[in-house]
């Protein structure tokens, strides 16, 4: 009789993740390593001294701060408002109308779709997982394949979508203002074009999706065939209603964002002088409202259908409709609380900090050049990465350093700004703190028959995939700079 082999749960793998970052700080505070943080456009250095948590000031702030911490994660909001939307889509039968067409496509059709369909989306930013990632196990549950391996492959794609994408994100727009600030003093009036890197954004999309599909779709052969059925309607007079109901919404909300034309620009903050900033600044009403705009469409949508295909017979139906993704799906909630800790120990311990201007300023102090600094660049930053998964956060560490630095090696702030999203991207899927890796595996485990699931066991499972997109995309930087093609509009590889 074989013997069950024991595993660690999610939830223990991220209090011993806590035990070891504590330890590693007490040591660290002990022997005084500290590190020192360059600021963008003034090139001033801030000392960063590692805090013990294990210390009577460090205990007070965990205790006083670890609800408020949870209350306030923005994927718990995001997750929850998703669910609520993608609830009543499901119970209406919609998902079911819509999804279950697609089984006439070949498996690695899928895959690709799902692939191509991750990597577009970060235009909406972490949104992107709260939606996408419940959408994929559903859709894999309607076209008879593994729920989980839906989610999985989902995650990959959004992530790895981080580096590229064939629509320009805000995120690209606080990059491109952080490189802007890193080239002061060093250029005049360098600007970060909106399009100055949409060809390798373009290309990589491309690649990154058919390699991306290859891979998948040899590893989804460990995974077994699913067909769970539902007894609910498909109405072809309901998705005509819903259809007409759509187009009519989404016309509405395309008007609110145009400026200039009779009482519209409505979700446009008017006071950010480029229309990206007008889109996407944080005082933007589409900022703040997306995801309530997102949901109030589905749930129309969703409403619709279900009363017309008479899935939804009564308001009673209705409010319950509202909570079916939400049936086991509480254990995201668990491990959201938890890793809510963990980032708070980690924040205010400045452990990332410290690791990470150690490991820029190491890369500063090189005399590289050429594919090999490019190279050095990329790993050093997927290394960073592991530690701080934030792109925002991370590139206003290395600017200042990696931005100068390679621009006295000829490369163009645009193609370093290129670098690191390409690195970004790859690093989140090597973190085992990445919080929407720790949701994917929430969602997973709704679906995972045996429940021996865990992050170590995930990561192993996804790190033969995640080598491979890590080789494409330096393969994809070394062959762009040796062939010197344009990377945008007026923008290329050299200055």
């Amino acid at each position: 009789m074989k013997r069950k082999k024991r595993y660690i749960g999610p939830v223990v793998e991220i209090i011993i993740l806590a035990i070891i970052v504590s330890a590693i700080c007490l040591i660290f505070n002990l022997i005084h390593v500290t590190g020192y943080k360059t600021e963008s456009g003034s090139f001033e250095t801030t000392l960063v001294v590692i805090n013990n948590i294990i210390s009577s000031s460090g205990i007070k702030h965990i205790l006083n701060n670890s609800l408020i911490n949870f209350q306030t994660l923005e994927p718990l909001v995001l997750v929850i408002l998703s669910l609520i939307a993608i609830s009543i889509l499901e119970a209406s039968g919609l998902l079911k109308q819509i999804f279950t067409p697609l089984r006439k496509l070949k498996p690695r059709n899928i895959t690709l779709l799902v692939m191509f369909i991750g990597i577009i989306s970060t235009i909406i930013g972490d949104y992107s997982y709260a939606l996408l990632l419940p959408l994929a196990g559903i859709l894999y549950k309607y076209v008879g394949r593994d729920s989980s391996l839906g989610v999985l492959t989902m995650f990959i794609a959004i992530t790895i979508g981080y580096g590229t994408g064939i629509i320009y994100n805000y995120q690209m727009y606080q990059l491109g203002d952080i490189t802007e600030l890193a080239t002061q003093g060093i250029v005049q009036n360098y600007n970060y074009e909106l399009l100055s890197n949409i060809f390798l954004l373009i290309a990589s999309t491309v690649i990154l999706s058919v390699v991306g599909t290859i891979v998948l779709e040899r590893f989804s052969k460990k995974y077994p065939r699913n067909e769970e059925v539902d007894n609910l309607n498909i109405s072809k007079k309901a998705s005509k209603i819903t259809l007409i109901a759509f187009i009519i919404m989404i016309a509405i909300f395309i008007y609110s964002i145009i400026p200039g034309l009779p009482h519209s620009g409505l979700l446009l903050d008017r006071t950010q002088p480029t229309y990206i900033g007008k889109l996407f600044a944080s005082s933007s009403p589409l900022n703040q409202g997306l995801m309530f705009l997102i949901i109030a469409i589905l749930m129309v949508c969703g409403f619709i259908y279900g009363t017309v295909s008479r899935n939804i017979k009564n308001s009673g139906d209705y409010s319950k409709a509202l909570t079916k993704t939400f049936e086991g799906t509480g254990y995201v909630f668990v491990l959201l609380f938890f890793i809510s800790i963990l980032y708070e120990i980690i924040d205010w311990t400045n452990l990332s900090t410290v690791i990470s201007t150690n490991i820029i300023d190491f890369v500063g102090s090189t005399n590289l050049s050429g594919i090999l600094l490019i190279i050095i660049a990329f790993l050093s930053i997927v290394l960073i990465s592991v530690f701080i998964p934030s792109s925002i956060t991370k590139w206003n560490l290395i600017a200042p350093i990696y931005v100068p630095l390679l621009m006295r090696a000829n490369i163009s702030p645009s193609f370093t700004q290129s670098i690191f999203m390409a690195a970004d991207s790859v690093g989140k899927l090597f973190s085992p703190i990445y919080i929407y890796l720790i949701v994917a595996i929430g969602f997973m485990y709704k679906y995972e028959k045996d429940s021996n699931l865990s992050i170590v066991g995930t990561m192993r499972k996804i790190m033969p995939i995640v080598l491979i997109l890590s080789v494409v995309w330096i393969v994809i930087i070394i062959g762009w700079y040796l062939i010197g093609l344009p990377i945008g509009i007026n923008s290329n590889i050299t200055l």
